[in-house]
């Protein structure tokens, strides 16, 4: 979780421009567009350097596929794994992927990304943070909810998951017309169920693989 969020922090702690390819836009219909539209976009990335450049669900957007589109999607990720090793233009690839077996070794070796990250779920003094964050961000004292308790019941939850609890207990409150109260939030995370839970066995799969393999992000 909080990937997203984390490439375009990058770009903002190094006071660089973000640039994010839309990998879907890529593919064309017509023989040769796909290749001629990937070498438009590099270019693009290039004349913005220095830059950052996010490519968001790497394992969707560029990786090698069958046969079943003529070889395309190989010719694609050729062309992406040859840039990556030979550009010389200060352009820094940030890319998030939620399934890392869905891509090849030869994308994640050193000299292509030089580093992989997990990104956890947030822990509790993180998530009290992001109360505070969508709590103010929706014209809402921090100060007179019951943080501790609240980081306490979104344990599990992502910051996404805590958003969205935050925006229907706001709702919630609005329809009953009454002030938002800890005691409305912690009624809206006990009826919500989040991923931890509901894809427990994938979240422990994730930490075991990622254990020793790659970087904590904290």
């Amino acid at each position: 979780c909080g990937k997203s969020l984390a490439a375009k922090t990058i770009a903002r702690e190094w006071r660089l421009p973000l640039l994010k390819l839309d990998a879907g836009r890529l593919f064309d219909k017509y023989i040769g567009e796909t290749e001629r539209n990937f070498r438009k976009a590099i270019d693009v990335a290039e004349s913005c350097a220095p830059a950052v450049l996010w490519i968001d669900e790497l394992e969707k957007a560029i990786a090698p596929g069958g046969d079943s589109d003529g070889g395309l999607s190989r010719r694609l990720f050729g062309s992406f794994l040859t840039w990556l090793q030979e550009k010389t233009a200060p352009v820094f690839v940030v890319a998030t992927a939620n399934d890392l077996a869905q891509l090849p070794p030869e994308l994640l070796r050193k000299g292509r990304f030089d580093e992989i990250f997990f990104v956890d779920l947030p822990q509790a003094d993180e998530r009290e943070q992001i109360l505070r964050i969508h709590l103010g961000l929706r014209r809402q004292d921090p100060q007179v909810f019951d943080l501790a308790a609240l980081a306490e019941g979104t344990d599990g939850f992502s910051g996404a998951e805590i958003e969205q609890a935050v925006v229907a207990s706001l709702l919630g409150a609005l329809q009953a017309k009454t002030p938002l109260t800890t005691e409305r939030l912690l009624a809206e995370l006990r009826a919500t169920v989040p991923l931890s839970v509901t894809r427990a066995e994938d979240v422990r799969a994730l930490r075991a693989s990622a254990q020793g393999r790659f970087v904590p992000v904290r």
